[in-house]
């Protein structure tokens, strides 16, 4: 993947050009990826811009204003060779500083560049060739990747590949170990599609550990964490919020389906909107789920006509 270099130079042919992150100012959805992220460490929301030229960042003033935006790297941009439909970028807290990095999954592998808290960021390097779309086969339409943490406050990178979900563990620097595979399960061929079912990592039984929760054509199905950065066999937890799980019928375009913490007690809780209102399954804390129930019912309304 090229890297476009002379920053100065760019920053000088765009700057009139894209003054901001909007439509008008040439950004388009389907070529540059838009998003909020702590950049200084001040807990404060920027706004970051993967554009056509380079990275844009915009700090946030800190009462509902932010600053003019600049260039802070010319690279993971769409002149670089970036792609939506091919390319993944994250501003993440790589390296527990309390301020994001850059992470890209590239052509190459996973890319990263480095914070260093002055508004700068590093030079771009390579830290896997691992989750790439040529390196290693990756594709958004089939294989999710993550950056998850097991609990260290490190952020590992996960990603359910064509017959495993592999991990490549952080050393904390900036770097990451060789990827190795974690579960034989949860992945495309093994039949979990990406629109049809959804999957993630959520802590259902509060011992600050991610688990797998999937949500597969028959309900929802738990892989639990061992704590010990291994994960236990697929478990059935819930036969409801799957495609063919119950009559409520939960489609991908239609029913968006997360786990929270509902209750206060660290555990995730199960929310998905139906067609009828806002459906949940309470945790027991220990990973099983109550049966679901209405959270917020449809409300229905009467026309009364007048004359």
């Amino acid at each position: 993947m090229a890297f476009v270099r002379n920053s100065a130079n760019i920053q000088k042919r765009v700057a009139i050009r894209i003054p901001s992150f909007c439509y008008d100012a040439g950004w388009r959805v389907d070529k540059h990826t838009r998003l909020v992220a702590d950049t200084t460490g001040n807990k404060l929301g920027d706004l970051v811009g993967f554009g056509e030229m380079g990275v844009w960042i915009s700090r946030n003033n800190g009462d509902n204003t932010f600053q003019t935006p600049k260039i802070a790297l010319p690279n993971f941009s769409y002149a670089a060779g970036w792609r939506v439909e091919k390319h993944l970028r994250f501003m993440a807290d790589i390296r527990n500083l309390g301020r994001a990095d850059i992470v890209g999954f590239g052509d190459d592998g996973v890319f990263v560049s480095l914070n260093n808290g002055d508004g700068t960021f590093s030079p771009v390097r390579l830290v896997t060739t691992s989750f790439g779309y040529n390196s290693s086969g990756w594709r958004l339409e089939k294989h999710l990747r993550f950056l998850v943490t097991n609990g260290n406050g490190l952020l590992d990178i996960v990603g359910f590949g064509e017959n495993q979900v592999e991990v490549a563990y952080n050393n904390g620097d900036g770097t990451f170990q060789s990827s190795i595979g974690l579960l034989e399960d949860f992945c495309y061929g093994h039949t979990w599609g990406i629109g049809h079912h959804p999957r993630l990592f959520a802590d259902l039984t509060g011992d600050g550990k991610p688990d797998l929760v999937g949500f597969s054509h028959r309900g929802v199905e738990v892989a639990f964490n061992n704590g010990d950065g291994a994960f236990q066999i697929k478990r059935h937890v819930l036969d409801d919020f799957g495609e063919g799980s119950s009559s409520r019928g939960w489609h991908f375009e239609k029913h968006p389906r997360f786990v929270a913490d509902l209750t206060g007690n660290g555990c995730g809780d199960i929310i998905g909107f139906g067609d009828e209102g806002v459906y949940v399954a309470i945790n027991n804390g220990d990973g099983t789920f109550q049966p679901t129930k209405f959270a917020l019912k449809k409300k229905k309304f009467q026309m009364v006509v007048g004359g």
